[in-house]
């Protein structure tokens, strides 16, 4: 799986949190995707969008100051990435 400049790792979940495929910050890292999917379910209290229907959860972003997460569901697999933040993109008030 290919990685952006700023993406400082990637975990890819089956449908009952285990993992398929990772690299980077968050390889074989378990303990970050069963927290992940905790709180898809407690987010969305069904079946994460991996049943047949169609208004399932799709997307959620997790924001740290110097990172983020973000988690996107599809096919029935748990997309995560994380990704730094750069200032330069922070919104000036």
């Amino acid at each position: 799986m290919d990685s952006l400049p700023n993406q400082l790792g990637y975990l890819l979940l089956d449908e009952d949190g285990a993992v398929i495929a990772s690299n980077g910050d968050l390889e074989n890292d378990e303990r970050i995707g069963g927290i992940i999917v905790k709180m898809l379910r407690t987010a969305h209290k069904q079946e994460l969008g991996l049943n047949d229907e169609k208004d399932g959860f799709q997307r959620m972003t997790i924001n740290y100051p110097d990172h983020c997460y973000i988690v996107c569901v599809s096919n029935k697999r748990i997309h995560i990435a994380k990704r730094l933040v750069s200032p330069a993109s922070e919104v000036i008030a």
